[in-house]
Protein backbone atom coordinates (compact mmCIF):
# COMPACT_ATOMS: atom_id res chain seq x y z
CA UNK A 1 0.00 0.00 0.00
CA UNK A 2 1.42 3.36 -0.86
CA UNK A 3 0.79 6.43 1.37
CA UNK A 4 -0.10 8.51 -1.73
CA UNK A 5 -3.26 6.61 -2.17
CA UNK A 6 -4.55 6.52 1.80
CA UNK A 7 -6.98 9.25 1.78
CA UNK A 8 -8.91 10.44 4.52
CA UNK A 9 -12.82 8.80 3.56
CA UNK A 10 -15.92 11.24 4.70
CA UNK A 11 -17.14 9.53 7.33
CA UNK A 12 -13.96 9.90 9.37
CA UNK A 13 -14.05 12.68 11.36
CA UNK A 14 -12.57 13.90 14.48
CA UNK A 15 -12.62 16.91 16.75
CA UNK A 16 -10.00 20.02 15.89
CA UNK A 17 -7.75 21.38 18.98
CA UNK A 18 -9.84 24.24 18.98
CA UNK A 19 -13.56 22.99 19.29
CA UNK A 20 -11.59 20.75 22.40
CA UNK A 21 -10.71 23.76 24.04
CA UNK A 22 -14.10 25.64 23.60
CA UNK A 23 -15.85 22.72 25.37
CA UNK A 24 -12.62 22.67 28.23
CA UNK A 25 -13.64 26.78 28.54
CA UNK A 26 -17.27 26.36 28.42
CA UNK A 27 -16.99 23.26 31.47
CA UNK A 28 -14.34 25.76 33.61
CA UNK A 29 -17.27 28.65 33.20
CA UNK A 30 -20.08 26.52 34.36
CA UNK A 31 -17.71 25.21 37.30
CA UNK A 32 -17.34 28.19 38.28
CA UNK A 33 -20.81 29.71 38.84
CA UNK A 34 -21.85 26.42 40.59
CA UNK A 35 -19.11 27.33 43.42
CA UNK A 36 -20.44 30.74 44.12
CA UNK A 37 -23.76 29.52 43.95
CA UNK A 38 -23.19 26.86 46.28
CA UNK A 39 -21.06 29.27 48.58
CA UNK A 40 -24.15 31.59 48.90
CA UNK A 41 -26.40 28.28 49.37
CA UNK A 42 -23.64 27.51 52.48
CA UNK A 43 -24.15 30.79 53.69
CA UNK A 44 -28.13 31.30 53.40
CA UNK A 45 -28.40 27.66 55.24
CA UNK A 46 -25.86 28.94 58.13
CA UNK A 47 -27.83 32.04 58.55
CA UNK A 48 -30.91 29.75 58.94
CA UNK A 49 -29.08 27.92 61.18
CA UNK A 50 -27.64 30.82 63.67
CA UNK A 51 -31.54 32.01 63.37
CA UNK A 52 -32.86 28.81 64.52
CA UNK A 53 -30.38 28.73 67.46
CA UNK A 54 -31.69 32.59 68.36
CA UNK A 55 -34.98 31.26 68.27
CA UNK A 56 -34.34 28.52 70.44
CA UNK A 57 -32.56 30.77 72.86
CA UNK A 58 -36.02 32.98 72.89
CA UNK A 59 -38.35 29.55 73.11
CA UNK A 60 -36.22 28.78 76.88
CA UNK A 61 -36.41 32.44 78.04
CA UNK A 62 -40.38 32.53 77.27
CA UNK A 63 -40.98 29.15 78.40
CA UNK A 64 -38.98 30.15 81.83
CA UNK A 65 -41.08 33.43 82.22
CA UNK A 66 -44.33 31.80 81.54
CA UNK A 67 -43.73 29.03 84.44
CA UNK A 68 -41.56 31.48 86.94
CA UNK A 69 -42.79 34.85 85.92
CA UNK A 70 -40.00 36.55 84.81
CA UNK A 71 -37.14 36.38 82.50
CA UNK A 72 -33.59 35.34 83.27
CA UNK A 73 -31.92 38.13 85.10
CA UNK A 74 -35.62 39.52 85.61
CA UNK A 75 -37.25 41.15 88.51
CA UNK A 76 -37.99 37.77 90.62
CA UNK A 77 -34.78 35.51 89.45
CA UNK A 78 -32.81 34.52 92.23
CA UNK A 79 -29.88 34.28 90.46
CA UNK A 80 -28.09 37.86 90.01
CA UNK A 81 -26.90 37.82 85.98
CA UNK A 82 -23.66 40.18 86.05
CA UNK A 83 -21.81 37.82 84.16
CA UNK A 84 -21.71 34.88 81.00
CA UNK A 85 -21.81 32.28 84.04
CA UNK A 86 -25.05 33.25 85.74
CA UNK A 87 -26.75 33.79 82.65
CA UNK A 88 -26.31 30.77 81.80
CA UNK A 89 -27.22 29.08 85.65
CA UNK A 90 -30.74 31.81 85.22
CA UNK A 91 -31.22 29.86 82.20
CA UNK A 92 -31.14 26.59 84.06
CA UNK A 93 -28.35 25.30 81.17
CA UNK A 94 -25.91 24.68 83.90
CA UNK A 95 -27.95 21.64 85.08
CA UNK A 96 -30.57 20.86 82.66
CA UNK A 97 -29.08 21.94 79.49
CA UNK A 98 -32.12 24.25 78.01
CA UNK A 99 -30.03 25.87 75.91
CA UNK A 100 -29.67 24.22 72.67
CA UNK A 101 -26.25 21.80 72.71
CA UNK A 102 -23.95 24.05 70.30
CA UNK A 103 -25.03 27.09 71.92
CA UNK A 104 -22.97 29.11 73.62
CA UNK A 105 -24.32 32.75 74.92
CA UNK A 106 -22.56 35.86 76.53
CA UNK A 107 -23.86 38.54 78.63
CA UNK A 108 -24.48 42.07 77.99
CA UNK A 109 -25.83 44.41 80.26
CA UNK A 110 -28.94 46.69 80.36
CA UNK A 111 -26.88 49.70 79.54
CA UNK A 112 -24.42 48.18 77.63
CA UNK A 113 -24.12 49.22 73.82
CA UNK A 114 -25.39 46.46 71.19
CA UNK A 115 -23.29 44.98 69.34
CA UNK A 116 -22.68 46.92 66.02
CA UNK A 117 -19.79 44.43 63.98
CA UNK A 118 -20.16 40.86 62.77
CA UNK A 119 -16.81 40.14 64.32
CA UNK A 120 -18.40 40.66 67.87
CA UNK A 121 -21.38 38.13 67.79
CA UNK A 122 -20.17 35.78 64.99
CA UNK A 123 -20.51 31.92 64.64
CA UNK A 124 -17.78 29.55 63.21
CA UNK A 125 -17.78 28.81 60.23
CA UNK A 126 -16.11 24.94 61.05
CA UNK A 127 -18.89 24.16 62.52
CA UNK A 128 -17.79 24.20 66.14
CA UNK A 129 -20.50 25.95 68.92
CA UNK A 130 -22.47 29.06 67.68
CA UNK A 131 -22.27 32.16 69.65
CA UNK A 132 -24.74 34.67 70.68
CA UNK A 133 -24.93 37.74 72.49
CA UNK A 134 -27.89 38.04 75.30
CA UNK A 135 -28.39 41.53 76.07
CA UNK A 136 -30.29 41.17 79.89
CA UNK A 137 -32.72 43.90 80.44
CA UNK A 138 -33.70 43.54 84.09
CA UNK A 139 -36.95 43.71 85.56
CA UNK A 140 -40.23 42.01 83.39
CA UNK A 141 -39.03 43.41 80.11
CA UNK A 142 -37.32 40.70 78.27
CA UNK A 143 -34.20 39.96 76.67
CA UNK A 144 -32.65 40.72 73.01
CA UNK A 145 -30.48 37.95 71.45
CA UNK A 146 -27.76 38.95 69.15
CA UNK A 147 -26.54 37.08 66.10
CA UNK A 148 -24.48 36.92 62.85
CA UNK A 149 -26.25 36.84 59.54
CA UNK A 150 -23.17 35.71 57.79
CA UNK A 151 -24.45 36.91 53.84
CA UNK A 152 -23.94 40.05 54.40
CA UNK A 153 -21.90 40.54 57.26
CA UNK A 154 -24.36 41.90 59.45
CA UNK A 155 -26.22 41.74 63.28
CA UNK A 156 -29.47 40.79 63.64
CA UNK A 157 -31.77 40.14 66.65
CA UNK A 158 -34.65 38.96 68.81
CA UNK A 159 -36.44 40.80 71.17
CA UNK A 160 -37.95 38.78 73.76
CA UNK A 161 -40.92 40.02 75.43
CA UNK A 162 -40.49 43.93 74.75
CA UNK A 163 -36.68 43.71 74.44
CA UNK A 164 -34.53 46.24 75.52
Amino acid sequence: MNIKNVSKSGSERGFTIVELLIVIVVIGILAAIVIVAYNGITNRANDTNNKTDAVSIQKVAEAINADKGYYPGGTGDATTVSSTATLITSFGASTTTKLPSNVTVTYLASGGTDPSTFSTVKSAADGSPHSYTVKVCGGTTGLTVFYPKREDSTIQKINIGTGC
